[in-house]
C-alpha cells in the first residue's frame, strides 16, 4: 500500500481522508472557488490513474494489451472513459462497457468523455438486459472499472450487480484496477453492498475515503494509491475534511526535537503501572516503551512483591513498590501512593501509563478509578485491563471536570465492550465506533487493528495508520504502544498527536522488522529495538553500515 508519493525537496502536503460528502464538497470548491472546470479535474484523474497502472505494471508500456473499461453513468465512469481514450491513444486494444440504456449518453462532463471516446472509434457496448453478453474475461488482460464512486449507498440489484458479479477472482490472468474504490464498496465504511470485484490496484482520487481502510474493502482494494487530479491544498483556515493520513510526512510534522543541550530532564518522567502474576512481561514491554519514545526518565509502579523481579529484569527504568492484596494484585490503597508519586513530578513532564498486566479483579480497578480522581489534570494512557471496567473509568474522568489529557487505547474486543457491542459491529464501521468511544469516555481514543485510528476527544479529526502489518499480531505489542504514548506525553507532546505520533512509529518499527526477518515469528521484544530507528528516521538520520546494530532487550 502506497501513501504519499516519494520526496521531492518540496514541502509535504498533508494527505487527506475524506468521506464521500467531503469529498464532493472539495471538488465543489475546486471548481466554483478555483475556477477549475470539472472536465480538467476529470482529465487529471484520469491521467493520474493512467500512470499509476503504467506503475504498477510496467510491461504494458511495451506491448499492445486486450483492456477492458467498464463504466456506468456517473463522474467515476466519466474518468473511466477518459482512461480508455488515454490507453488507446498509447496503443492498448481497448473495449468499452457501459452499464446505460441504449441510445443514452451519461450527463455533464463524464458524458464529454464518453462521446469523445466513441468518436475515437471505442464504440461502448451496452448492457442493460440480461440479453446482453458479459465481457469476455478471458481474452481480457487488463479491466479498469469505473462503475461506481465513493457516494454508493444502496445494494447492488441487477445489471450492476450481475456484470460486477462475473469479474473473476483470483487466482486469475485477468488485471483489475478500480478507479477511487472497487465498485459495490461503500465509501464510509468499506462494507460491500453487492458483488464488488476484487481488485489489485485501486487508485484513491484527490483524498483517501474512510472506506478504504475498513471493512471488506481491506481485502478488495489490492495495492492502494493516491491519485492527485490537480486540487490544491485547502486554505489554511478554511474547509478540509476531518481525516488525515498517518503516514510519514504527517508524523515527521508531528515529531518531537532532540536538542543537544538537553539533559534527561528536559524529556520528561514516564511512569507506567501495572503487572500482576504471571503478567509482569506487560509492564516490563511498557517501560520499554516509554524508553525507546526517549523520555528521559521511567518508573515501573507494581505490586510490592513483583518489585525484586522487576528490579532486576529491567535496567534503565526505575521501579516503584506499590500495596498489594493478598493474591499479589495491586490494592486500590495504591491509588494515593502511586498519586503522591506523581504529585512529586514536573505536571509539564509528567505521564502515566496504566493497565498493562494489571488484573481486572475490584482492587486494581478501584487503583485505576482512584488514580484518575485524583490527579485530574495528569497525561495519562488507559489500556488493557485499565478499561475492564469502563463505566466506572469514564465516569471518573468525566467527574474530573476540564479538559481531559486520558488516551485510552482498546482493541476490538476492549471497544466492544466499552459500547455494549459485538467485535463484528466495532469492524464493520470502525470510524463511527472510534467516535461513539471518544463521546463515551471523553478522551483521545487509539482504536487498535489493521489501520489504526487516532480520535480526537471530541470525535472531530482523527488519524488513518497506513503503515503495520502482521509483525504487529503478537501479545505485548500493544504494551509497547501504551509505552511509546506515554513516553511521547511525558515529552510534553498533546495527547492525540503523541498517540498519533506513537502509532506511527510502532507500526513503522513492525514493518523494518518484517523487512529484516520477514513477518512471522516476530517478538515484541525483537521488534521493539527497531523502535528507535523509526522514531530517528524521521530527522534524517541514516545509520552506519559499518557500526553494528545493538542486539538485546535494550531495556
Amino acid at each position: 500500500m502506497t501513501g504519499t508519493p516519494p520526496p521531492t525537496g518540496l514541502p509535504p502536503r498533508p494527505v487527506f481522508v475524506a468521506s464521500p460528502e467531503e469529498s464532493r464538497e472539495l471538488d465543489r470548491r475546486g471548481i466554483r472557488d478555483l475556477g477549475i472546470p470539472g472536465i480538467v479535474l476529470m482529465e487529471n484523474a484520469a491521467r493520474s490513474v493512467v500512470a499509476h497502472v503504467l506503475e504498477m505494471w510496467p510491461d504494458l508500456g511495451f506491448r499492445r494489451t486486450r483492456v477492458a473499461v467498464l463504466g456506468g453513468s456517473g463522474q467515476n465512469g466519466g474518468d473511466g472513459w477518459a482512461v480508455a481514450r488515454i490507453l488507446h491513444s498509447m496503443g492498448h486494444d481497448v473495449r468499452a462497457h457501459a452499464l446505460l440504456p441504449a441510445g443514452e449518453d451519461p450527463p455533464g462532463d463524464a458524458g464529454v468523455n464518453f462521446r469523445t471516446m466513441e468518436a475515437m472509434g471505442i464504440r461502448a457496448a451496452r448492457i442493460c438486459s440480461d440479453l446482453d453478453p458479459l465481457p469476455d474475461w478471458e481474452r481480457t488482460d487488463l479491466l479498469v472499472e469505473a462503475v461506481f464512486g465513493t457516494g454508493l449507498t444502496r445494494p447492488l440489484t441487477g445489471q450492476a450487480a450481475r456484470v460486477l458479479g462475473s469479474v473473476p477472482r483470483r487466482p486469475r490472468n485477468l488485471r483489475v484496477a478500480s478507479v477511487d474504490l472497487p465498485s459495490g464498496i461503500s465509501g464510509e465504511d468499506g462494507r460491500a453492498l453487492g458483488p464488488a470485484p476484487e481488485a489489485d490496484l485501486t487508485v484513491a482520487l484527490a483524498a483517501y475515503k474512510p472506506g478504504h481502510f475498513m471493512g471488506d474493502a481491506m481485502k478488495l482494494c489490492g495495492e492502494l494509491r493516491l491519485g492527485d487530479i490537480g486540487l490544491p491544498p485547502p486554505p489554511e483556515g478554511g474547509f478540509a475534511p476531518r481525516g488525515r493520513l498517518l503516514d510519514r510526512a504527517e508524523a515527521r510534522l508531528l515529531a518531537p526535537h532532540r536538542p543537544d543541550w538537553a539533559h534527561k530532564g528536559t524529556f520528561g518522567h514516564a511512569v507506567v503501572c501495572g503487572g500482576s502474576p504471571g503478567k509482569s512481561g506487560a509492564l516490563a514491554l511498557a517501560a520499554t516503551g516509554a524508553l525507546r519514545a526517549g523520555a528521559g526518565l521511567i518508573t515501573a509502579a507494581c505490586p510490592a512483591g513483583l518489585a525484586p523481579m522487576m528490579d532486576l529484569r529491567l535496567a534503565a527504568p526505575m521501579c516503584l513498590a506499590l500495596p498489594e492484596t493478598s493474591y499479589g494484585y495491586l490494592s486500590g490503597n495504591g491509588a494515593a501512593r502511586l498519586a503522591e508519586f506523581l504529585l512529586t513530578l514536573d505536571p509539564a513532564r509528567r505521564a502515566l501509563g496504566l493497565g498493562p498486566g494489571l488484573g481486572t479483579g475490584p482492587e486494581p480497578q478501584a487503583l485505576v478509578a482512584g488514580t484518575v480522581r485524583a490527579l485530574p489534570d495528569l497525561n495519562i494512557v488507559l489500556d488493557a485491563d485499565a478499561l475492564a471496567s469502563p463505566a466506572a473509568l469514564f465516569d471518573a474522568i468525566r467527574g474530573a471536570g476540564g479538559e481531559s489529557r486520558a488516551v485510552i487505547t482498546p482493541h476490538p474486543g476492549e471497544a466492544a465492550r466499552i459500547l455494549g457491542c459485538t467485535v463484528p459491529e466495532v469492524e464493520r464501521g470502525r470510524l463511527e465506533a472510534a467516535r461513539a468511544r471518544a463521546a463515551v469516555s471523553r478522551a483521545t481514543v487509539v482504536l487498535k487493528g489493521r489501520h489504526t485510528i487516532v480520535m480526537s476527544q471530541d470525535g472531530g479529526h482523527y488519524y488513518v495508520n497506513m503503515g503495520g502489518g502482521p509483525a504487529l499480531a503478537a501479545g505485548g505489542s500493544g504494551d509497547l504502544l501504551t509505552g511509546l504514548i506515554t513516553g511521547f506525553m511525558a515529552r510534553g507532546m498533546p495527547p492525540r498527536e503523541a498517540a498519533a505520533l506513537a502509532v506511527w512509529v510502532h507500526a513503522e518499527a513492525g514493518d523494518l522488522a518484517s523487512r529484516a526477518s520477514g513477518p512471522q515469528g516476530i517478538s515484541p521484544m525483537e521488534f521493539q529495538l527497531y523502535l528507535p530507528l523509526a522514531l530517528s528516521g524521521l530527522s534524517g538520520f541514516v545509520p552506519d553500515p559499518a557500526v553494528p546494530r545493538l542486539g538485546g532487550p535494550g531495556v
